[in-house]
């Protein structure tokens, strides 16, 4: 439901995108374009706050840690997306690119963070998981699929085979990254397979396709867990210095604004 909604709103805020790109609405130097541009502005300078209450001893008593986390994603979502409505979805000098680029790669390493950061935390809150966490987790899902599946010894052989595959060793840097992006695709294919080879309708069909799926997700986060934590780690050295960029083009665009 939470990805039909979010599916939803994608594609109006891209209809509204198309019908103001077109449109001649407003522009961006009149009143009400430049209020949208300074909101969105303000929002990405608050984007600041989360590190600083992470970091200052003085600001950590300005509230949970959750809440200017959430409040960080939040910003970091609807403020580059005024700041677009602001640009009408057009680049009309050469400091307006530089800055409008600026955002969206910022915009888009934010995205980066995040996906990498719930695969290797408990949701978006939870403390970092430990790689014997995730070898407990599947040692009992293992455990319960073997104990509740052994009538369904096809699905207990595709289930092993996926599990073969995701968790042999790659030692070529090819072979890793097929697997990490196929990883996910092939899960699906095997998850499907085994709910044909099961019965749809019993009492504990539900019970069983949880297993199944539980396995799965199991296997696939462990064999990913090192590479997202790379990537998490690759991500916060890029990050900042991209950040500090974004600042910097966005201060040189509002003082080319004003001056001409």
């Amino acid at each position: 439901m939470l990805w039909i909604i979010g599916l939803l709103l994608f594609l109006g805020v891209g209809a509204l995108g198309w019908v103001v790109a077109g449109g001649g609405y407003y522009e961006p130097g009149d009143e009400f374009g430049y209020n949208l541009g300074l909101i969105g502005g303000l929002m990405m300078l608050a984007l600041l706050i989360y590190p600083l209450r992470k970091r200052l001893k003085f600001v950590q008593r300005w509230g949970a840690i959750r809440f200017w986390f959430s409040l960080h994603m939040m910003l970091g979502i609807f403020g580059p997306l005024l700041v677009l409505f602001h640009s009408t979805f057009r680049i009309s000098s050469i400091n307006a690119g530089v800055a409008l680029t600026c955002m969206l790669l910022v915009a888009g390493s934010g995205m980066i963070g995040r996906y990498a950061y719930t695969h290797i935390h408990r949701g978006l809150y939870g403390s970092k998981i430990s790689l014997q966490e995730l070898e407990s987790e599947l040692f009992g899902s293992v455990a319960a699929a073997e104990s509740k599946l052994t009538r369904y010894p096809k699905v207990l052989m595709l289930l092993h085979r996926f599990r073969r595959y995701a968790l042999e060793c790659h030692p070529a840097l090819p072979g890793k990254l097929l697997r990490f992006f196929a990883l996910p695709v092939l899960r699906q294919l095997a998850n499907l397979q085994c709910v044909l080879l099961m019965p749809k309708y019993s009492r504990d069909s539900r019970e069983r396709r949880q297993l199944v799926l539980d396995y799965l997700y199991a296997v696939e986060r462990l064999a990913q867990f090192g590479v997202f934590e790379r990537i998490f780690a690759l991500w916060h050295v890029a990050h900042i210095p991209l950040v500090f960029l974004l600042i910097a083009t966005a201060c040189w665009h509002v003082l080319a604004v004003h001056m001409y």
